[in-house]
């Protein structure tokens, strides 16, 4: 029995990398981009790579710069 797509997103939690690429604002050749240089965390499933919201979001906070004022 094969399981729908967004029932195994839902169970898993990780986004795809389409998914994670709008949920950071950024183009999918980006996410490419950041995945070979090892600056985001992701998991690989077989050839497909996967994100947590939690490691998109230390993402944001640890590129975050503060203003000066």
């Amino acid at each position: 029995m094969m399981k729908e797509k967004g029932a195994e997103k839902q169970i898993a939690g990780l986004l795809t990398m389409r998914e994670a690429a709008r949920y950071l604002g950024i183009c999918y050749r980006t996410m490419q981009r950041l995945i070979y240089e090892r600056k985001i965390g992701f998991v690989k499933m077989y050839s497909e790579y996967r994100f947590r919201t939690e490691d998109l979001d230390k993402f944001i906070e640890k590129n975050y710069i503060k203003p000066v004022k």
